[in-house]
């Protein structure tokens, strides 16, 4: 079932309700990457472009990182010094070796992948980045 979302009159965040528990504060995203190589910023530009060609996805950034919420979080992208760090969920855990972490999280697994340049971004990554979005 979908939830209706609203936006924070005070940070324009995506949330559940007036009453949730979120960072309320605005934070540029470009902030974010500040002192980061460019290989970092080239891996969230691939990552923005694609996330940005789904429908009814909102992008924020909180203190340290930037997030992809449809009905919920889909994808965590956190920016750090020499890679980028996207947390993404799946319905059953992912057995692949280039994965940080893969734990479950209440019912659904959280798993983390780190990724320092372009290159690195495989197809397989884009698929479980669909996923998360499909069974949020």
């Amino acid at each position: 079932m979908k939830t209706e979302r609203i936006t924070c009159p005070k940070c324009n965040r995506s949330i559940l309700s007036l009453n949730s528990y979120h960072y309320c504060k605005q934070v540029d995203i470009d902030e974010l990457f500040l002192r980061k190589s460019d290989e970092v910023v080239l891996v969230f530009d691939r990552l923005l472009e694609y996330l940005s060609s789904y429908e009814n996805v909102k992008i924020s950034a909180t203190k340290n990182c930037i997030v992809f919420v449809r009905n919920k979080t889909f994808i965590v992208a956190k920016p750090m010094m020499k890679c980028l760090e996207i947390k993404f969920y799946s319905n059953k855990p992912i057995d692949d070796e280039e994965l940080y972490k893969c734990h479950l999280w209440i019912s659904k697994y959280e798993s983390i992948i780190r990724i320092e340049n372009e290159s690195q971004l495989k197809l397989k990554h884009f698929q479980y980045f669909k996923n998360s979005y499909l069974i949020s």
